[in-house]
């Protein structure tokens, strides 16, 4: 746990029918992850609010993350080919554009995962690509179904530091550069938006890791999934510390603030 107190996170949550039932769902791994290694104290942010409701939320809060899903982002957001309602999670997509927005304006630290890092792309105008995985020297994203889930999440492919982002630095604390991550998706950056800069790529040149340019704290997203091996893994580690200490020197600064 973080020594500065309980600096607070939230979570944007996927919107799932079991049943006939609406629930609101976020996998307990990411909280684990922020509360163990971030050394944060998380809350659900639920979906379907209003914008100002979800202002006055986001005002009591030290930092944003944005968990992966099941679910894609709406292409109807980025001028995409139509897709299936049911790989969609509009409110979701409502949510999480909303809370970008509002934490990047106001200075929030954010951190997106999986998900997350196309949600920071397109809301800030790139596109996306519906299977990353395609094409010459492309190797595969997605993981092995058929595999135990420790398995499906264990390291894959290796990854490269570019420029000097908060993933940048801390692929390069970790003392491993090039880095093995885990992947599991589908779907990934196309066109990358002009507000982000790139920090680590793919050996087959696929974005894994960018930053919000500019942005006066910590404010970047990765494609893999750091939650999972958040207490072992070093670069896992290094990642869940930076978002911390970022959400951690908020809360001084606004407590500091008349």
């Amino acid at each position: 746990m973080g020594e500065c107190g309980p600096a607070i996170v939230g979570v944007v949550t996927d919107r799932r029918t079991v049943e006939g039932v609406d629930y609101e769902t976020v996998r307990v791994r990411y909280l684990e992850a922020l509360r163990f290694t971030a050394g944060v104290l998380p809350i659900v942010i639920p979906g379907g609010l209003t914008d100002q409701d979800l202002r006055t939320c986001l005002s009591a809060l030290n930092g944003v993350l944005l968990t992966g899903a099941e679910s894609n982002v709406s292409p109807s957001l980025y001028g995409g080919p139509e897709a299936c309602l049911k790989t969609l999670d509009l409110d979701r997509d409502r949510t999480s554009f909303a809370a970008i927005k509002i934490a990047l304006s106001s200075g929030i630290p954010l951190f997106g995962i999986c998900r997350g890092l196309q949600e920071l792309n397109v809301a800030l105008g790139g596109t996306l690509s519906s299977n990353i995985s395609e094409g010459e020297r492309r190797i595969s994203h997605s993981e092995d179904l058929s595999l135990p889930r420790d398995l499906q999440y264990a390291p894959s492919h290796a990854i490269l530091a570019e420029g000097h982002g908060h993933i940048a630095q801390c692929i390069r604390r970790s003392h491993k550069d090039p880095v093995l991550v885990n992947t599991l998706h589908r779907q990934g950056i196309a066109r990358l938006a002009d507000g982000l800069a790139v920090d680590a790529r793919c050996v087959d040149g696929v974005i894994e890791a960018v930053s919000v340019k500019d942005a006066p704290t910590f404010a970047a997203a990765v494609q893999w999934h750091p939650e999972w091996f958040h207490a072992e893994d070093p670069l896992s580690v290094e990642i869940f510390r930076a978002f911390g200490e970022a959400c951690c020197s908020h809360m001084i600064a606004t407590k500091l603030q008349p």
